[in-house]
């Protein structure tokens, strides 16, 4: 069902120093984006032969305390892995064993298709379910 890590997303309190301490490592950044309407900016680095690590920066005050909490500088949020398969009927195995998403259907990111588990049914880990190229393409 599950073929690989995609990427695991950090929030992150400060994403240009985080960056930059990403870079000191050696890692490249793949590319960035603003999503305002989820009040984040994020960047993603390839790590190795194809994993990446996403950093989101929540640009609201909300928003920082509700990903981040009081005084933590990073967390890891979630855990994003590729489906070898359609990402509904995955959904569906995976709602078989008790877990629950975030919304009943995939939404489409870059490209993608993607489904977050709740992590309250996934033993406290929030997965996000990747269908890579499957997203209908807009017009």
């Amino acid at each position: 069902m599950l073929t690989r890590i995609d990427h695991i997303g950090v929030v992150v309190d400060d994403l240009f120093r985080t960056k930059k301490f990403l870079e000191s490592l050696g890692l490249t950044l793949e590319f960035e984006r603003e999503l305002p309407e989820r009040h984040v900016r994020a960047a993603f680095y390839r790590v190795g032969d194809g994993a990446r690590i996403e950093l989101i920066e929540p640009t609201t005050p909300e928003a920082r305390r509700r990903r981040l909490g009081d005084g933590s500088p990073a967390r890891i949020e979630h855990i994003a892995v590729e489906v070898d398969d359609d990402i509904r009927k995955i959904m569906q195995a995976f709602s078989g064993l008790g877990v629950e998403f975030v919304a009943a259907r995939p939404v489409a990111i870059d490209g993608n298709l993607n489904a977050f588990t709740q992590p309250r049914t996934s033993e406290g880990i929030q997965f996000q379910l990747v269908e890579r190229g499957a997203a209908p393409q807009e017009a």
